[in-house]
């Protein structure tokens, strides 16, 4: 055989640089895809949820408690009252004592402001006494006379030193114009005459306070007896309202 023919025949090989296309290159160690089988998922049971109990408002329409009963108002235009008659005898004792040392029967003194300052404070202070016991017992109105005499007695004195101008005296004679009040039959009268007027009035207040209180503790009873009918029927009327529907 030729060299001719040796070369025709011959494989030509590729050059180290030529592309070869078309070429398809298989990696036989490509890792195998493992498909695992899911797994079935059981469907949960759905419960249906019952619709909720309704509740029913019910509005119980309770009646007005009561108001105690006070005993001021009245009280006050007691001791109101009390402060005219406690003048009237003031008055009348006044006129007695002048007339014992002069043998004449006078009443000029009436036209004397400084004869009305016990009444003054006679009125201020039983009335103070009576917003303070309001209903109390009559035992409460014989301590409280007591302090109305005294405030009646101190407290005259006090003004009618003040109004005669005792703050113009010296120590001195401030002194002795304080010491002459004490001793002065008129003031004395008066202190004794409000302690008196203001223990027997008081007795009319507090036996106006007795029954007061005793309608108080009736009212509250009718009352009591009041809302428990009421919440009784109302709680028939829910426990039947069921058993219609």
């Amino acid at each position: 055989m030729s060299d001719d023919s040796a070369a025709a025949t011959a494989t030509p090989k590729p050059k180290k640089d030529e592309v070869i296309e078309d070429a398809v290159v298989v990696d036989e160690t490509e890792t195998p895809v493992v498909v695992e089988e899911a797994t079935p998922i059981e469907a949960e049971p759905v419960v249906a949820e019952a619709p909720e109990q309704q509740h029913r408002v019910v509005y119980v329409q309770v009646p007005p408690a009561p108001r105690k009963l006070g005993n001021r108002g009245i009280g006050s235009l007691i001791a109101v009252l009390a402060t005219v008659v406690f003048t009237v005898i003031y008055a009348l004792v006044g006129a007695l004592v002048t007339a014992a040392g002069t043998g004449t029967l006078s009443f000029t003194f009436l036209g004397l402001a400084e004869f009305y300052i016990p009444s003054l404070f006679f009125l201020i202070g039983f009335v103070l006494l009576v917003l303070i016991l309001n209903r109390a017992n009559w035992w409460a109105y014989i301590i409280g006379s007591l302090l109305v005499g005294l405030f009646v007695y101190f407290g005259s004195i006090g003004l009618s030193l003040l109004t005669s101008g005792i703050v113009q005296d010296t120590p001195a004679e401030a002194s002795d114009r304080f010491r002459d009040a004490l001793t002065s039959p008129s003031l004395i009268v008066a202190g004794l005459l409000a302690r008196e007027v203001a223990l027997w009035t008081g007795a009319l207040i507090s036996r106006r306070g007795r029954r007061l209180r005793t309608r108080n503790i009736e009212n509250r009873e009718a009352y009591e007896r009041e809302l428990a009918a009421t919440r009784a029927e109302h709680e028939r009327a829910a426990a039947a309202a069921p058993a219609a529907g």
